[in-house]
Parts: C-alpha cells; sequence; structure tokens
C-alpha cells in the first residue's frame, strides 16, 4: 500500500465537536405514539395481518404505513412528536435509516425517544442496541406497559452518524457507514444470498463471512475491493487505495465483531484497511476483535480512531445501513446528538 505525502494546505482540519448527552428522566413516558410500519419489510412481508394486529392494539398510537424513504419522512412529519412521546420503527436497518434522517431533517432539537421493531432483512442496528425479543414480541410488551401491567422498559441514549455531501446538498443519517469491500458485500447479499431465500440473521453473516474469504484470498474475489480515498484525521490526514473504510456509533456489528482500536473519547468508531495491508491473514482475528499487534500499530495501512467528525474525499458511492448512495464530492462525517432508544 502506497501513501501519498500531504501538505500542510491539503489538510482539512475539522473543529472540535463536543461529545453531548441529553438530560432527561430515566423511564420513558411515551404520551403518544407514533408508528411506522414498513409493509416491505423482510419479516414483515410474512406476518403482515399480525403486524397490523398488533399495531391496532396500541392505545394514543398513530399508525402509518410507509416503505419509502419520502414516505417514512411524511409519516414521522404527521405525527408531530415532542420529546416525552415514542417513535416505534417496525421494519429493517433500512427503515431505522430513513427515520432517524427524517427526524434529524424535521426536528434534530427535540426528538423523541425511538423503539425499533427488527423486522427487515437486516437488523445490525437493533441487535447491537439491546432488542432482544422476536418483533411481534417487542410490540406485545409494548401494549402491556402502555397499559400498565408490565414495568417500563430499559433504554440508553446513542448518538447518530450525519453524512453530508456539500456537491448535492445531501444528508443521510444512520448508525454504520462503509465504503470499499463493505458495500460490494451488500451487493453480494443481495444478488447471490438473498435470493436463495436465507432468513435472518443468517444471510447477513454469511455475506460477512463470504467478504472476509474474498478479501484474504484473491482468486476468491467476486468484486474489485480497492477504492482510492483521501481521509482527512485530527491525527494525519491519508491518501492511498484502502480495501475497507467504516465508521459507526454501534458498539458491536456481524458476527459481534469490533473491528476499531482507537482509544479517544469520542462516539463515532472509525476504521480503514488499506488495499493489500501486510499480514492481513495474520491480523484479521485482531482487526475484527478490536485488539492490536505491533503490524496494526506499527503500519498506516491499518487506521483506527475514535472521532468527532472527519471528511472522505475521492468517493464514489457509500453504504449507510445497508442503503447504497451515489456521492461526487467529498463526504462530511459528524455525530449528532444522543437520541433515546427504548429495548424490550
Amino acid at each position: 500500500m502506497t501513501i501519498a505525502p500531504i501538505t500542510q494546505q491539503d489538510t482539512a482540519s475539522n473543529p472540535p465537536q463536543a461529545f453531548v448527552t441529553l438530560n432527561r428522566d430515566n423511564a420513558p413516558s411515551a404520551q403518544r405514539i407514533g408508528v411506522v410500519l414498513n409493509p416491505k419489510g423482510g419479516y414483515v412481508r410474512r406476518h403482515l395481518v399480525e403486524f397490523r394486529h398488533h399495531v391496532a392494539q396500541l392505545t394514543d398510537a398513530h399508525v402509518v404505513e410507509a416503505s419509502t424513504p419520502a414516505q417514512i419522512s411524511a409519516a414521522i412529519q404527521s405525527f408531530a412528536l415532542e420529546p416525552q412521546d415514542l417513535l416505534v420503527v417496525i421494519g429493517g436497518d433500512g427503515s431505522l435509516q430513513a427515520a432517524l434522517t427524517a427526524l434529524m431533517h424535521l426536528q434534530p432539537m427535540s426528538l423523541p425517544d425511538v423503539l425499533v421493531v427488527p423486522a427487515g432483512t437486516t437488523n445490525m442496528s437493533a441487535i447491537d442496541l439491546g432488542v432482544r425479543q422476536r418483533p411481534l414480541q417487542v410490540l406485545l410488551a409494548l401494549h402491556r406497559w402502555r397499559s400498565g401491567t408490565r414495568s417500563a422498559p430499559a433504554s440508553r441514549l446513542r448518538n447518530v452518524l450525519k453524512v453530508f455531501d456539500p456537491d448535492s446538498l445531501q444528508t443521510q443519517c444512520g448508525l454504520f457507514f462503509g465504503a470499499g469491500a463493505v458495500v460490494e458485500g451488500v451487493r453480494y447479499f443481495h444478488s447471490r444470498v438473498r435470493t436463495k431465500g436465507i432468513r435472518g440473521a443468517l444471510g447477513p453473516s454469511l455475506a460477512f463471512g463470504r467478504m472476509l474469504v474474498s478479501l484474504l484470498w484473491k482468486r476468491s474475489l467476486p468484486f474489485e475491493s480497492a477504492t482510492t480515498a483521501r481521509l482527512h484525521l485530527a491525527q494525519h490526514t491519508l491518501n492511498a487505495k484502502w480495501m475497507v473504510i467504516l465508521a459507526t456509533t454501534l458498539d458491536t456489528l456481524l458476527l459481534r465483531s469490533t473491528p476499531y482500536w482507537g482509544t479517544e473519547k469520542a462516539p463515532i468508531h472509525f476504521t480503514a484497511i488499506g488495499h493489500r495491508a501486510p499480514e492481513l491473514v495474520r491480523s484479521l482475528f485482531h482487526v475484527l476483535r478490536g485488539k492490536t499487534s505491533p503490524v496494526i500499530t506499527q503500519n498506516q495501512a491499518y487506521v483506527s480512531h475514535n472521532l468527532n467528525a472527519t471528511t472522505i474525499d475521492g468517493l464514489t458511492e457509500y453504504l449507510l445501513d445497508g442503503e447504497i448512495f451515489s456521492t461526487q464530492g467529498p463526504l462530511e462525517l459528524s455525530a449528532t446528538l444522543p437520541v433515546r432508544f427504548v429495548m424490550f
């Protein structure tokens, strides 16, 4: 891997941002509820009648079926939820990404609590946020809480990742950003794994494992994984071919991997691995578990920091929570105010 030298005038500096927490009562209240039900979600499609029945039992709930980002945004705008209210998103990672984008656009300073019901094709965000019950059981627990027959759910604050494209003036929000082999891995999942009817977490996990094999043994590589990009980090600026670039505010990813080892106190985990990084096979276990080794710490092909913000130049596309977006100019990544996620 060759890293081009960057002169001082080439380096873009990001002003420091505060790591903000919200002052709220510990127990969620949910005075009013807005429910976004994605009828095209992978799990919802197979149980749509049951989902409609369960959401109809919720008191003081406004339910809208929506599947596209525009429909989801319109639904959230119609709810006009306040901080003491609850937004329920029934769908997968893509539905949650669209909902978070709408919230941050419509009401970034007055966010309601959010309950994610993991009922999509991929549900990595909901799993990391602590949702352990099956989708219909989550709705039943919500109904019992509202009717006073069970205690309040747990909750946790989590920053959201904001991706701003100055060229198109578009902003997308989510919890997991990826470029390089990550994008091709998602394409592989949709074209080769999902079409075989494999359901649940097994499908994305198989695609993730296949991507790892492809990165390590080039003869099995079904796609070109390298992407040239300039990373503007507080510590340094690096211009190189990267195999993987990822940024996330999640704690764990697929297969419970934690591929970040930065020590800074900041909400965004950022990791990049160079194309043909030295001793990748030997270092892979350390990378996936967020551990360091002499090779990782002494070579600029392995980059991992915790950040408040960063800028990436040179990408033509990127992934955000399973959705692929095109881009032409630099991308600005930053952390939003924390959202309080509720889980049963």
